[in-house]
């Protein structure tokens, strides 16, 4: 036996048995199989997504409900060519979202999430300005009736999903399967604030 039989036996976990007079080295490998599942696991409870806490939850169902009941005659008020352009202007919002959402999610354009925040949150302020407006497609009131009722109806859907971040993408996020990674001007906060209180009356 020489030194560097030793090294192996040491380094490779080996039983040493006698068989006649050969001192044959049983190579037991190491046990990654309980390492690799243990850190996958570790891995997995790091990427889940953090949900919105429960007040928070009930806020966003409360205001989007509201907002949905206050919308909801004016379509019954404005002429049918209004009403069914604010539709159509809802829909167009769900495709940009979407687009959003495939941008922030494949990180193709690389912006922070404040950021992201705010171009999604002024994309919809935006069109609520332009409905003021005479406009052909924006104006005359179907920006306004569009981006409120995109807005009630996301702030509803945040909350059942208990979708953390910025709710104008939570439409989005029922047809890609996961949150997007923006936060929230107004709630975000609010929930920062929650999980902290929270925390302190656990321990």
């Amino acid at each position: 036996m020489t030194a560097a039989s030793f090294a192996l036996t040491d380094q490779c976990h080996a039983h040493l048995f006698r068989l006649g007079h050969y001192v044959v080295p049983e190579i037991r490998p190491p046990d990654y199989t309980k390492v690799t599942t243990a850190s996958l696991d570790s891995q997995a409870l790091v990427q889940q997504p953090r949900k919105a806490p429960p007040v928070g939850r009930v806020v966003r169902i409360l205001l989007g409900l509201v907002l949905i009941a206050y919308v909801a005659p004016v379509y019954f008020q404005v002429p049918v060519r209004v009403a069914m352009g604010s539709l159509l202007l809802v829909i167009g919002l769900i495709g940009v979202y979407s687009l959003i959402h495939i941008v922030v999610s494949r990180r193709i354009v690389a912006f922070g999430s404040c950021l992201g925040a705010v171009v999604a949150f002024g994309l919809l302020v935006t069109l609520y300005v332009a409905g003021g407006s005479v406009l052909p497609i924006l104006g005359h009131g179907k920006g306004q009736l569009a981006a409120a009722t995109f807005f009630g109806v996301s702030l509803v859907v945040a909350g059942v999903r208990a979708a953390p971040g910025c709710e104008l993408m939570a439409i989005p996020g029922i047809f890609f399967g996961k949150h997007t990674e923006l936060a929230c001007l107004i709630f975000s906060p609010l929930d920062k604030l929650e999980r902290k209180l929270r925390s302190k009356r656990d321990v």
